[in-house]
């Protein structure tokens, strides 16, 4: 699956400078890395096109791409304002981690769907101006409105795929129930624009036995950790002709950088063996 892009998600690479944080992209055999925008980190929304231009060139220096974008705009702030999509596209980001939609819970859910597709139509509009697309993550939360693929998928049904697309989450999507993979990549078909790498397990602790939960806690941990099945991911990414970003979110140990690098190479490692042997797999049928 060599025509995946394997990008770093740097929430918690934070303190780097970006010449640092290539050392780790580098050292982590990662082919990308995410241009985040966001106040303290390397590009800021207030000064965009400079700080933009400035990583980029950084990361260029060292061949790694930078081509996803994990941001906060909304449709309504770039109807206003479409200078970040213009300063993106001009920069070689071809797709960018969008806002989500928040839910009200004494509001209709129908409704809010609604409103919420609406919006990704005039995301859409805004989006194919500068030929970039806008991806939806699948998020949990009580205050997230979509929070499984099908949910997600109402809402870019029928809209341009080049525009718009969704990015599953099983690490996520764990914490509100996981989802069947196979039906999941395949329903999105050519929506499918990234995939959350990142996963979770169960701990238990008998001393809560008591509790509503019953002692069971959901936690952060390293795919080759995790309870999700990516043999299964694979082989439906590989069906699916997937082209997109496979995006590294290593929520593990981000308070200790020195167990979180080696757990992101080991990770990194198992993600590309897992995809490499279900590909050679699936040829040799």
């Amino acid at each position: 699956m060599k025509e995946m892009t394997y990008s770093l998600f740097p929430k918690f690479f934070q303190s780097c400078t970006a010449d640092q944080l290539a050392e780790v992209v580098l050292d982590c055999a990662l082919d990308a890395v995410d241009l985040v925008v966001r106040d303290g980190f390397w590009v800021t929304p207030d000064h965009l096109a400079a700080e933009t231009s400035s990583f980029v060139k950084a990361m260029h220096r060292r061949n790694i791409k930078v081509e996803f974008a994990t941001t906060g705009f909304s449709p309504d702030q770039l109807a206003e304002d479409d200078t970040p999509l213009r300063v993106m596209a001009d920069h070689g980001i071809r797709s960018f981690r969008m806002s989500y939609f928040t839910y009200t819970e004494h509001e209709d859910l129908s409704a809010q769907m609604e409103k919420a597709r609406a919006q990704m139509h005039r995301m859409a509009e805004l989006c194919g101006k500068f030929k970039i697309k806008a991806v939806y993550q699948v998020h949990h939360g009580n205050r997230m409105l979509v929070q499984h693929t099908y949910e997600a998928l109402a809402l870019v049904q029928g809209l341009p795929a080049e525009y718009v697309g969704v990015m599953p989450d099983p690490g996520n999507q764990f914490h509100e129930g996981s989802d069947n993979w196979n039906k999941a990549i395949a329903g999105l078909g050519a929506y499918a624009a990234a995939v959350g790498v990142k996963d979770g397990l169960y701990r238990y602790r008998p001393e809560d036995a008591a509790l509503p939960n019953k002692g069971w806690t959901k936690s952060w941990a390293p795919c080759q950790e995790g309870v999700t099945n990516w043999t299964v991911i694979a082989r439906a990414l590989h069906q699916a002709k997937f082209r997109g970003v496979l995006n590294f979110q290593p929520f593990y140990c981000s308070d200790r950088p020195d167990l979180l690098i080696p757990a992101l190479q080991e990770e990194v490692r198992y993600i590309r063996q897992v995809m490499e042997q279900t590909e050679a797999a699936d040829e040799a049928v």
